[in-house]
């Protein structure tokens, strides 16, 4: 079975995540509708993006401060 490819787009994305964050680590996991891609720097999560293979790309939301 093939594997879906992300579309041009999505890879620029990726691209400019990795510039943003440069030094950090960038994982990414593949799930049966895309892949999340997360960027890692200290042992934490700084940024997280969701790529649909339908080609939607989902970016992370900030969470809001507890009043």
């Amino acid at each position: 079975m093939p594997v879906p490819e992300l579309t041009l787009a999505q890879v620029r994305e990726i691209a400019r995540l990795r510039a943003r964050h440069a030094g950090a680590e960038v994982r990414a996991h593949q799930r049966p509708w895309g892949v999340i891609v997360e960027v890692r720097r200290h042992g934490h999560v700084v940024e997280i993006e969701r790529f649909d293979f339908d080609g939607a790309t989902l970016h992370d939301q900030p969470i809001r401060l507890a009043a």
